[in-house]
């Protein structure tokens, strides 16, 4: 629904205003993602319908409005965004060398814990205190990619220190994650000295709150990365990969805070469709064993157009189908009417 917004970005020519508002919804979870462009680009590669429901995700809601209302670019076009529903991004705009080096910045995560906040900590607590209708957070960092790139312990350790200072002083009542930075890169081949010290630090010193997502990027390497048709440049992936991406990290702290609550975590139930319909493969249809976007892929991709048969709809919004004798399962918004 925006991802055709992402190529609008380095149109901005001012600095872009993000405004977080509350839907006045009652959400059990909130996520709040931070980062440098690779999070910018995320916040315009989610899918979701005109309810906010973002499928193979449940009960998270995400929306995104553009507009002039507080800042435009030269042409008069949009460049506020403004975010609701229990799903946020952090991000300064990129289209200006100023706001980049803001977004890029180390102390962009910074807090000593004593009340100096970094830009990010600052945006963090304005979307907690806007929505008081959110019961619990979780805050998701995924910045670092250029402080990674430089191979150095003391950089590590810089983030490391802030990191602490989030969990027991900053936000002691969320849950907050971090995640290690995609080295297998070309940049980080050629330029690092030591590619691993800033995940190696933070695995370390984080245990509990580390989120090792190195096998999803190792999976999307090939095709977000290498193939021209995938990628949208050297450094960041296709809009798919960036969806898949967060729903994947969403789907992971949802597993992390049920164990931690000893609730088990409630398999899909499904809903049988009265009648059989037939719906056709796209551009996006993965078809999984199981009802599950981590779990065993039994066909990664397929030639669009073609007819499949779909017998039921899961509650974490997967359309079951039949092949023949097997019974797969594609993400919604793997199947098109035609």
């Amino acid at each position: 629904m925006m991802a055709f917004m992402t190529s609008f970005l380095p149109a901005l020519s001012v600095n872009a205003a993000t405004v977080y508002v509350s839907d006045g919804i009652a959400h059990d979870e909130g996520y709040i993602f931070i980062g440098e462009s690779h999070m910018q680009v995320a916040a315009f590669s989610m899918q979701q319908d005109a309810l906010g429901n973002i499928p193979g995700l449940e009960d998270v809601q995400y929306f995104l409005q553009l507009d002039s209302s507080i800042v435009s670019d030269d042409n008069g076009g949009p460049g506020t965004f403004t975010m609701s529903g229990n799903l946020f991004f952090v991000f300064e705009g990129t289209g200006r060398a100023d706001e980049l080096k803001v977004q890029i910045s180390k102390e962009y995560i910074y807090s000593d814990g004593a009340g100096t906040q970094g830009g990010a900590v600052q945006k963090i607590h304005t979307i907690m205190d806007t929505n008081p209708n959110i019961a619990h957070w979780n805050i998701i960092s995924f910045h670092g990619a250029n402080a990674a790139l430089r191979g150095s312990k003391e950089l590590a350790d810089y983030y490391a220190a802030s990191y602490r200072n989030w969990i027991d002083y900053e936000f002691p009542d969320a849950d907050c994650y971090f995640l290690p930075q995609s080295t297998m890169t070309k940049n980080f081949k050629i330029f690092c000295k030591d590619k691993e010290v800033f995940n190696r630090t933070l695995a370390e010193a984080f245990p509990e709150n580390y989120l090792d997502i190195m096998p999803f990027f190792w999976e999307h390497y090939p095709q977000g990365l290498m193939d021209p048709q995938q990628k949208s440049d050297l450094v960041h992936w296709s809009d798919q990969t960036y969806y898949e991406m967060v729903c994947s990290i969403i789907n992971q702290t949802k597993e992390k805070r049920a164990l931690g609550s000893s609730i088990p975590m409630q398999e899909p139930q499904m809903e049988i469709i009265a009648q059989n319909i037939l719906l056709y493969t796209n551009d996006m249809t993965v078809i999984y064993e199981a009802p599950d976007f981590n779990g065993s892929v039994l066909l990664p991709s397929c030639e669009a157009g073609l007819p499949i048969q779909v017998t039921g709809v899961t509650s974490n919004g997967y359309f079951q189908i039949q092949l023949g004798e097997t019974v797969g399962y594609v993400m919604g918004n793997g199947l098109s009417a035609q």
